[in-house]
């Protein structure tokens, strides 16, 4: 075979390889939001959200997806929390699961998100510009410059906590990783106040 040939191949096998993760990224997010309901929290979108753009060749390809979910909260409480499930496929070592909880002040909150909003949620624990972003044996946390506070729906910080993707094999382990780290934030938080 020719070089010219080999390389052909290796494109085709990569978007064969794409294609398969994306298939089963979709199935991860389908159990993510029928174990989710079961356990009591309610998807903010039907639908992932995720960066695309025809401008940059890095937003051709969807390589990061965040899942955002959220519990019944008083109408009257003063904050809202959001739950997040961030999959980023190009994770600096590998890909990675962060099972994220994002604390807004609820007056800033709108009625809607979109899948475009992705920037909201995915700036906090990047853009060091924008955040005050810090680690503590693996625990990130991010707070926002104030004058940022606004343009990000008033948020007041977030938390996460990184895992390998490959460590979510199973329904089992999408109620034990994801939505018990969810509950365990929101214990801690509840702690905090």
């Amino acid at each position: 075979m020719t070089l010219t040939t080999d390389q052909g191949q290796n494109i085709t096998a990569a978007v064969s390889v794409l294609k398969e993760t994306y298939q089963n990224l979709e199935l991860l997010f389908k159990e993510l939001d029928r174990i989710g309901e079961e356990e009591g929290f309610i998807p903010v979108t039907p639908k992932f959200l995720r960066w695309k753009s025809d401008a940059y060749y890095d937003g051709w390809l969807t390589s990061n997806f965040i899942k955002l979910y959220e519990v019944e909260e008083d109408s009257a409480a003063r904050t809202k929390t959001v739950y997040g499930a961030e999959i980023d496929l190009e994770g600096e070592e590998y890909p990675s699961l962060s099972i994220i909880q994002y604390i807004f002040d609820a007056a800033e909150w709108p009625e809607s998100t979109s899948p475009s909003d992705h920037w909201i949620f995915w700036d906090p624990f990047r853009r060091d510009n924008l955040f005050n972003i810090e680690e503590n044996n693996g625990v990130w946390t991010s707070t926002p410059l104030e004058k940022m506070k606004k343009r990000y729906r008033g948020m007041i910080k977030a938390t996460a906590v990184d895992m390998p993707l490959v460590s979510v094999t199973s329904p089992e382990d999408v109620r034990q990783l994801v939505f018990e780290g969810f509950k365990k934030k929101a214990s801690s938080e509840s702690a905090d106040e």
